[in-house]
């Protein structure tokens, strides 16, 4: 298992992904649904924070184009693709941009602050533009790869050495971020707040002696960020900031 850290500071529902396909979480058994998990993206930030950039009023939503733009830059502002100039053989307007399904747009951008609906085919890039902006207003962010098989094992082991289901890594993301935008085909979002991130972290930490040394070590990076809720949350009213919660995106 590999594990890359980035410092600046789930029951999960079950959504619709791609046709024909139901996303599933793989430690909830015996679904029947297939799932590969890639990267766990964990924010902390206040998820009122989150909530709030949909529909986000002036002069927030200026500041939150100019990290679109910086962290995106041409992407934002894509040219007319060659199809575009054989013209009325094609519904779309010849000069229509051609955008990659995984790149943000101004179109996006502009979804996302009014609160405008997305649709399907545009929920890659959303979220790609959504963790952006969610990485800006975070205190810190922590980023693990893991796959299905290896996250079973790790709740399996701290289950096996005595933490309560409610701690699990399902348990980080047990609540929903209730925003106006479905998570993208094979992935899961969801969060838990500060206290509950704090408790499990305690919960992990009694547990280190009865896991498995690859669970101990995939257990130990994440808990060694999580422990800094407590600091986090201490240091919110003098820094006139909303205390964190915990943010989350599974990706497969």
């Amino acid at each position: 298992m590999t594990i890359r850290r980035r410092v600046r500071g789930f029951t999960p529902p079950i959504y619709p992904g791609a046709p024909g396909r139901t996303v599933s979480l793989p430690w909830l058994p015996g679904r029947g649904y297939r799932c590969v998990v890639g990267t766990f993206w964990c924010y902390s930030v206040a998820v009122d924070q989150v909530r709030d950039i949909f529909g986000a009023p002036e002069p927030e939503a200026t500041g939150l184009r100019a990290i679109a733009a910086e962290r995106f830059g041409a992407r934002a502002h894509a040219q007319p693709g060659l199809l575009g100039k054989l013209g009325p053989l094609f519904r779309r307007p010849p000069d229509a941009p051609v955008i990659s399904p995984d790149s943000p747009g101004r179109e996006d951008c502009d979804r996302i602050l009014s609160g405008q609906h997305v649709p399907p085919h545009r929920l890659a890039a959303s979220w790609s533009l959504l963790q952006t902006w969610i990485e800006a207003r975070a205190w810190s962010s922590h980023t693990s790869t893991v796959d299905s098989q290896e996250l079973g094992v790790i709740e399996f082991d701290l289950a096996r050495a005595g933490v309560p289901a409610r701690h699990s890594v399902n348990g980080l993301l047990g609540r929903d971020l209730g925003i106006g935008m479905l998570p993208a085909p094979g992935t899961a979002a969801g969060y838990c707040t500060g206290e509950h991130a704090i408790a499990t972290a305690r919960a992990w930490r009694d547990s280190l002696p009865e896991l498995a040394p690859d669970t101990a070590r995939w257990v130990v990076d994440l808990l060694d960020w999580l422990e800094h809720f407590e600091e986090w949350t201490a240091a919110a009213g003098a820094q006139h900031r909303p205390p964190p919660d915990l943010v989350g995106v599974l990706a497969g």
